[in-house]
């Protein structure tokens, strides 16, 4: 049995995004870790360790979902499709709303350093957003239809 390639495209762009998200994942508990031994950082470092600590069993949590999705993307089982939709509508709703926030929070007159970090955070939550809706798309693309046939006459 031969895999559809967009099959392979979106079961790849998956195990990418599983395996940046929970490494991301392990360094934020790292950080944490040595934050609570005793290592000295910013306070506004501080705050924003803070702040996603409590949302990381989330984030790991779809991590989790991508990488499974990944792989049964592409070992072939018709049931991990809708994980892999379910888990890409997800990340491209968030990367959307991301983008919007990083544009709508930005400082026009802010200094230098500050504008590269908003570069630096629109090229990564971007980039996310991009894998994942290239998922969406493969995944689409893997979907057929009867020839001759709309869509309201396979849905009856």
């Amino acid at each position: 049995m031969s895999v559809h390639p967009a099959r392979i495209v979106a079961s790849l762009a998956l195990l990418a995004g599983g395996f940046i998200v929970g490494v991301s994942v392990l360094a934020i508990v790292l950080a944490k870790v040595l934050v609570d031994a005793g290592m000295t950082i910013r306070p506004a470092d501080a705050a924003l360790l803070g702040d996603l600590v409590p949302v990381l069993p989330f984030i790991g949590g779809f991590a989790i979902a991508s990488t499974v999705a990944g792989i049964g993307v592409l070992a072939g089982q018709p049931r991990t499709d809708s994980l892999a939709m379910g888990t890409s509508i997800v990340a491209v709703v968030t990367g959307l709303l991301g983008l919007a926030l990083i544009v709508v929070g930005r400082d026009p007159f802010a200094t230098t350093v500050r504008s590269s970090s908003t570069a630096d955070g629109l090229e990564i939550v971007g980039s996310f957003t991009l894998i994942y809706l290239i998922v969406l798309v493969a995944m689409a693309a893997t979907q057929t239809r009867v020839a001759g046939t709309t869509r309201r006459a396979v849905a009856s």
